[in-house]
């Protein structure tokens, strides 16, 4: 189970056990992940040398996040001072916004289709979805 696990059960749970063969719906699953896009985490350097892993969401594209990137990509000698998701609007001339991680969580777990440990596959999101789950986290920001 993982962080997305907390706000919405894996559809896999509902699914008889035993089953021998591939339902439509779970070949079609298994069709978006071959086809979704892994977010390849992005490292860079703040002034002070704190470092931050940062991933990419594109508007209509699967994507593949892991659940717990503090601890997937952890090492010895490192740590992440923060983990950051950048959400780029392809209908919106190319906009980046860039929102911590974790606070998107409860926002992204709405359009997660399926979890396979240490990952979670996020269905892509139009334009108006991306605009509101950034307009939400951001509120929940100003809150804080």
């Amino acid at each position: 189970m993982g962080i997305f696990d907390l706000f919405k059960k894996s559809k896999r749970e509902t699914q008889q056990k035993g089953q021998c063969f591939l339902d439509k719906e779970e070949t079609e699953e298994v069709d978006l992940w071959s086809k979704a896009c892994v977010a390849e985490p992005q490292c860079y350097e703040k002034e002070g040398k704190e470092k931050l892993l940062s991933f990419v969401i594109t508007e209509g594209v699967n994507t593949i996040l892991p659940m717990f990137p503090n601890e997937l990509y952890k090492n010895k000698e490192d740590s992440f001072a923060d983990i950051r998701l950048k959400f780029v609007s392809t209908t919106n001339q190319g906009e980046v916004v860039d929102l911590p991680f974790f606070h998107c969580v409860p926002a992204l777990s709405n359009y997660a289709v399926e979890y396979r440990e240490p990952n979670v596959l996020i269905r892509g999101l139009n334009a108006a979805e991306m605009g509101l789950l950034i307009s939400s986290v951001k509120q929940s920001l100003n809150r804080l």
